[in-house]
């Protein structure tokens, strides 16, 4: 292809006289000025010889008004999409001169930068119409613009235009990655249905034995001739089935026995403060106190001696019940008690601090916990340490509203425990479950796509949201790395993530400190557990530090000056200096 298409052929002299002029070439018009700068034109031909001998032209002209052809491809020039990718265009184009005075008025030498100019223009405007994936509906529009011959102003018709587009090649990689991603979906889709009906044949199948252990067990509540059955009777039953339950029943009847013991000792401590208010106000004498007694006791089903009743501690909390024998033997003691239960954080509303109202705003806090294999071993220390957490914010009914939570348990998949929701009496703490590989790209995909709605549903309540905070518990190295990177940038880009939070990130157990120096998004919001930390113990120490921090950040939101402070736990240090 040449670069250019010359118009104007040749610019003669016009010879006044008997001298005849060039021969012109049957696709070539020949125009003449005169020496003021008018044209003349004679049809295209050359002056006859009485023209010539009278003529005031000056100049004569020869314009190529043949047929030309030409392909361009618009490389530097991409057509911009109406979903903001490129096209870049291929264009056959046929064109001639229509009017050669024009062009030699308007001094065009080269065809090709009008025609070139023209097409850009128009092709630009066709083609922002349509999405990248429809390079064939912009080409049909193109087409239909040039279906009639086009004539410019500068004396140039096209009369054939033939587009062929295609994707840049950033856009043809995102629409590979697209076509890849739908496939995925497709087949998971699939894979999903099957796994979908082998659990429900698994339900089937699971049901179908219940319901036979069901007939077993009518069976033998009908042998038993409908009698009661004691928490004795209960156990008997059970340890004939499960032996080896043996520990685990003893201590259960224990903690049975220890809660009626409690509830006698109560009920007599009311009843002794009862008559001893009687007798003080001269309603019963000390001589009516053992028959009022015996009869109290007799309508409660409780021992009839005045010294059932006297005052707690009427029986041993130390001695276990005794289990009825299986088979001719005692049942084994129980084990000796492991160490006491962690103290429960106690935050009570502060006398100081006025109550939440609307317009003191909230703040959304998301509770991100490891629920992958590698955190099977510490998963009893994970759900104790949320249950700690509900109840201190149920005792701080005073910031309790002010903390909207949502706990997100991630593993190979993200399972929603808890939507976001105020923590009041009637929460339920949510379980946790074991599954699966850690995959911290489903974990920041989901995050993000669930903020952004939750903001939007607060906000629709009239209320002041704050930047989400995410509180993050890992025990388990990533088995994504090299991935989760990007959906993770994705969150925490305030450029592009209107609602990107701030991430404080607890390690433990596989959990590095490199990791959680990469997930948190401030160094000092960045902790990991000490190498020589009993795992349990340091779960248990970021729970509370946790507690704390949401009560105090709270009631510094009520106070109109919010400040997030999380403490060190024990048994931790900042993963960035490690």
């Amino acid at each position: 292809m040449t670069n250019s298409v010359p118009l104007i052929l040749t610019q003669t002299t016009v010879q006044r006289g008997f001298k005849p002029e060039p021969a012109r070439n049957p696709s070539v018009a020949a125009v003449y000025a005169n020496g003021i700068g008018d044209l003349v034109y004679f049809s295209g031909r050359t002056m006859t010889l009485g023209q010539r001998l009278f003529t005031d032209c000056r100049m004569r002209y020869d314009v190529d008004m043949s047929d030309h052809r030409r392909k361009a491809e618009l490389a530097s020039t991409p057509l911009r999409t109406r979903d903001g990718h490129f096209f870049i265009a291929s264009v056959d184009v046929a064109f001639r001169v229509h009017d050669p005075c024009e062009v030699v008025r308007r001094g065009i030498q080269d065809a090709l930068p009008v025609v070139y100019n023209y097409l850009g223009r128009t092709l630009e405007g066709a083609a922002f119409d349509f999405v990248v994936e429809d390079p064939s509906g912009a080409e049909r529009a193109i087409r239909s613009l040039f279906l009639n011959p086009v004539v410019l102003p500068d004396g140039i018709t096209i009369f054939e235009v033939t587009p062929h587009l295609r994707p840049d090649d950033a856009t043809a990689d995102y629409l590979r990655k697209l076509r890849d991603s739908r496939r995925a979906l497709t087949t998971n889709d699939i894979q999903h249905r099957v796994n979908v009906q082998e659990h429900e044949q698994a339900a089937q199948l699971s049901a179908m034995a219940q319901d036979g252990r069901r007939a077993e067990l009518e069976k033998e509540r009908v042998a038993l001739g409908g009698r009661g059955l004691t928490a004795a009777d209960m156990a008997r039953e059970h340890l004939m089935r499960h032996p080896e339950d043996t520990e685990k029943v003893t201590q259960m009847l224990l903690e049975h026995e220890r809660a009626l013991l409690q509830a006698q000792d109560a009920h007599s401590q009311r009843t002794t403060e009862f008559i001893q208010f009687m007798m003080d106000n001269g309603v019963v004498q000390p001589g009516q106190f053992q028959p009022f007694v015996e009869g109290a006791a007799r309508a409660y089903g409780l021992p009839g001696t005045a010294a059932a009743i006297t005052g707690p501690g009427s029986a041993s909390w130390n001695q276990a019940p005794v289990l009825p024998a299986i088979g001719g033997a005692a049942p084994a003691p129980p084990a000796q008690a492991g160490p006491p239960p962690r103290e429960q954080v106690v935050l009570k509303p502060d006398p100081a601090s006025s109550m939440w109202a609307p317009t003191d705003g909230v703040q959304p806090v998301y509770l991100l916990v490891d629920e992958s294999a590698d955190a099977s071993a510490y998963l009893d220390d994970l759900g104790d340490g949320l249950r700690r957490l509900f109840d201190g914010l149920r005792t701080a009914a005073d910031i309790a509203p002010a903390i909207r939570l949502s706990v997100l348990g991630y593993a190979d998949q993200v399972a929603a425990r808890m939507s976001m929701t105020a923590v009041d009496p009637s929460t339920s703490v949510p379980w946790l479950t074991s599954r699966g590989v850690a995959s911290y790209a489903n974990a920041f995909e989901t995050l993000y796509g669930r903020i952004a709605p939750d903001v939007s549903t607060l906000k629709a309540q009239g209320l002041i949201v704050r930047r989400p905070l995410v509180f993050l518990l890992a025990a388990a190295a990533p088995a994504d790395d090299g991935v989760w990177q990007t959906p993770y940038a994705r969150l925490t880009d305030p450029g592009t993530h209107q609602y990107a939070p701030n991430i404080v990130a607890c390690g433990v157990g596989g959990a590095t400190a490199p990791l959680i120096a990469a997930i948190a998004t401030k160094p000092e919001f960045g902790y990991v557990a000490t190498a020589d930390a009993d795992v349990s113990t340091a779960i248990g120490d970021y729970w509370d530090a946790l507690t704390c921090c949401l009560v105090k950040y709270g009631r510094t939101i009520l106070a109109g000056a919010p400040d997030l402070e999380f403490e060190l736990p024990p048994h931790f240090r900042v993963a960035s200096a490690l």
